[in-house]
C-alpha cells in the first residue's frame, strides 16, 4: 500500500467517484458522528473499536454481522442511510484542522485520481474546491463526534459494559482490531447508583447506551451478546421480552380528570349559573 499524502501534493489532479460501491466490502467498521448516531443506529449495529488503546465509537458495515445487505448484487448502494464516513471515500483525514489541502490525505496512486477526468480538487486560484470544503466539513463532524463520545466510552469501560464480538469467521490475514458492543444484560443489571453517576453531569452516556442497545436489532442473532455468566444470576426468574407484553396485561389506572380547567383559562365558556 502506498503512503498517503496530503491533497496539497496532488492538488493539480481531479477526482472521480467509484463506478460502484464494492469498496465497502473491504470495510468492517466506520466511525460515527454524534450528529448522526440516532439515525444511524436504526440501520447499523453500533460498536466500539480500540485504536492505540483508545476506544472509538462507530458502525459495523461488515456483512458477516449485519442483518441487511448494504449492496445490491451488482454492487450498488441499497442502504437506507449512508453514514458520513462512507460519504468521504476515497479521502481520509487523520486529524482535522483548518486547511482542507493539508488535513485531507489520499493514496497518490489511487485509481480515482486523474489529470483529465473528474472534479478538480482546487479552484483556478488554488483554493480548495467545493468538494473538498464539504469533505473537510464531514471529517470535522466525525472528529467532533469522537471527542464528544470520549467521556461516554470511559463510562462504558469503567462500568464493564462492553463485550467483544466473536470473530471466528475472520480470515486473520488482514485482521482488523476487535470490535466490542454494549451488553444488554450488563447494562440492565447495572446498579442504579452507577447509572446515576453516568448521568450526573450529562445524559449523553445513557443516551448513547440506549442507541447502542437499540442498534443490536441490526446485528445477526448469532453474534449478539448472550445473557450468561455472573450477570445471569441477577436476572428475574421469568423474564418477559418487552415485545411480548400487552397493554391489557398491565395493571394501569388512567386519570381522566383535567390537569387545568379549561373554563378557568377562558378556553371555553363556564356552565350556565356557575
Amino acid at each position: 500500500m502506498n503512503q498517503l499524502v496530503p491533497l496539497r501534493e496532488v492538488a493539480h489532479l481531479r477526482v472521480s467517484p467509484p463506478a460502484d460501491d464494492r469498496w465497502i466490502e473491504n470495510l468492517s467498521w466506520v466511525p460515527v458522528s454524534a450528529s448522526e448516531i440516532h439515525l444511524a443506529c436504526r440501520y447499523y449495529p453500533v460498536a466500539v473499536r480500540f485504536e492505540a488503546n483508545r476506544p472509538r465509537l462507530g458502525l459495523i458495515v461488515d456483512r458477516r454481522y449485519t442483518v441487511h445487505a448494504l449492496l445490491t448484487a451488482d454492487g450498488k448502494w441499497r442502504g437506507a442511510y449512508r453514514p458520513i464516513a462512507l460519504r468521504c471515500f476515497p479521502f481520509q483525514a487523520p486529524s482535522v484542522g483548518d486547511d482542507p489541502l493539508s488535513d485531507i490525505v489520499i493514496d497518490p496512486a489511487s485509481t480515482y485520481l486523474s489529470e483529465t477526468a473528474g472534479t478538480p480538487l482546487t479552484e483556478a486560484d488554488g483554493q480548495p474546491g467545493q468538494l473538498l470544503i464539504e469533505m473537510h466539513r464531514l471529517f470535522g463532524l466525525l472528529q467532533q463526534g469522537q471527542d464528544a463520545f470520549a467521556d461516554t466510552l470511559d463510562h462504558f469501560l469503567i462500568g464493564d459494559l462492553l463485550v467483544p464480538l466473536s470473530a471466528e469467521d475472520s480470515s486473520g490475514e488482514n485482521e482488523t482490531p476487535p470490535l466490542h458492543v454494549l451488553d444488554p444484560a450488563r447494562f440492565s443489571h447495572a446498579e442504579q447508583s452507577a447509572l446515576a453517576a453516568m448521568a450526573r453531569r450529562s445524559f449523553a452516556s445513557v443516551d448513547t447506551a440506549v442507541a447502542c442497545l437499540f442498534s443490536l436489532q441490526n446485528m445477526r442473532a448469532d453474534h449478539r451478546p448472550k445473557d450468561s455468566g455472573r450477570w445471569h444470576r441477577h436476572a428475574p426468574a421469568a423474564a418477559i421480552a418487552p415485545d411480548m407484553l400487552a397493554i391489557d396485561d398491565l395493571s394501569l389506572a388512567l386519570d381522566d380528570s383535567e390537569l387545568i380547567s379549561l373554563a378557568d383559562i377562558g378556553a371555553m365558556p363556564a356552565p350556565a349559573g356557575a
